[in-house]
């Protein structure tokens, strides 16, 4: 199976920015995938046919370009393509010329903003994971959308639309066992970047509760790491060799993190658009880690993923349909609960494996060949 490379370097909030985009419109023909005419059987022996490859570009404005969204969109991808479909030729970087006839693409990725309509792109996919201000009325009738969940789809209802999730942020051949034991008192974490503070009650026995906030800590986990893993035995040598290593990279030094604590929340970002049209990756790839999850209740995102997976380890601040918080803790200072949440966690996470998930998209892009992986 393959190995994903984690080579990040962004924070564990992947897909956090905001950016401007450019509508640019031309007319544009598509270009399909056409194999070069061969003689018959007879005429010609197999070994000198040549299969021409799907060719498909992964790009965005210059700017994007340094973003998590778009080195785990594209660069992860045509690490895993490279590997794992050899009838596929990726290219990652800038647009080709409007005019340049040295290149035929048959599909185009562009992520987070609206590229121009230009005959050698091939057919034309927006990535449009958390660029809100897209306008439908904006995008050329014949692109096709990407998006992080139906809610989002349902803003291009003239459009072709393709929900493809991300995928959890560390090396899926990761396979440490955390180990649920009895624990007083329960060490509860957070890690996010500019997520709300979970309000802990105050009459809670048995429970410390540390929050990362990352916009405060540094938006790198290498400038904050030490700060919370000395204690744990970490030094900056045995960091930055992890960050080195090409198996794991940043995903790891997270994962190492959550296995400091018993227990893990996760709250969703509360900007109206988060709430609705927000990724749940972070909520996947603390599961993949194999800490249990405690995963706040709020907006239309999250309550679709857990009532969809029928997610138990849940809370929410009404305490109506879900939990209160307070009970939620309470219930989780319990062995056997904690070990359900792992084990529904990590039969969710199967489906965010960048295997699973990687393969979707490039069927997503037109590909139906085969997979060496």
């Amino acid at each position: 199976s393959f190995a994903l490379i984690a080579l990040f370097s962004f924070p564990f909030e992947l897909f956090d920015e905001s950016a401007p985009f450019e509508v640019q419109h031309e007319s544009r023909l598509r270009v399909g995938y056409a194999p070069r005419q061969l003689k018959t059987e007879e005429e010609e022996a197999p070994e000198t046919r040549s299969e021409e490859k799907y060719k498909i570009l992964c790009s965005a404005q210059v700017h994007t370009m340094t973003w998590g969204s778009y080195l785990a969109r594209c660069n992860t991808f045509k690490r895993w393509v490279d590997q794992c479909a050899h009838s596929v030729e990726l290219t990652l970087g800038k647009l080709p010329g409007k005019e340049d006839e040295s290149v035929q693409y048959n599909a185009t990725m562009y992520v987070k903003s609206i590229p121009p309509v230009q005959e050698n792109l091939g057919k034309i996919f927006i990535d449009v994971v958390d660029s809100f201000g897209i306008q439908a009325s904006n995008v050329p009738e014949d692109y096709e959308i990407i998006t992080q969940n139906e809610f989002q789809s349902d803003l291009f209802p003239d459009h072709k639309t393709h929900i493809v999730e991300h995928w959890y942020n560390c090396d899926p051949t990761d396979t440490y066992t955390h180990e649920i034991k009895e624990a007083t008192p329960l060490k509860v974490g957070a890690v996010c970047l500019s997520c709300p503070r979970p309000d802990i009650p105050d009459d809670l026995p048995n429970v410390n509760f540390t929050m990362i906030d990352e916009y405060v800590e540094g938006n790198h986990i290498s400038k904050w790491f030490l700060k919370f893993m000395a204690s744990e035995g970490w030094t900056e040598e045995k960091m930055k060799k992890l960050l080195a290593d090409s198996e794991y990279g940043t995903g790891m030094l997270y994962y190492h993190v959550f296995r400091t604590f018993d227990v893990m929340i996760v709250t969703p970002k509360e900007s109206p658009e988060k709430l609705r049209f927000g990724s749940i990756q972070r909520i996947v790839s603390v599961m993949k880690s194999g800490v249990p999850v405690l995963v706040e209740v709020q907006g239309p995102a999250f309550e679709k993923f857990v009532d969809g997976y029928e997610y138990s380890c849940v809370y929410s601040k009404a305490g109506d349909k879900y939990p209160t918080l307070k009970e939620a803790l309470e219930n989780m200072k319990d062995v056997s609960a904690r070990e359900k949440c792992q084990e529904e966690g990590l039969r969710i996470a199967e489906d965010f494996d960048p295997e699973v998930v990687l393969k979707q998209l490039l069927n997503t892009l037109g590909y139906d060949g085969e997979y060496e992986c």
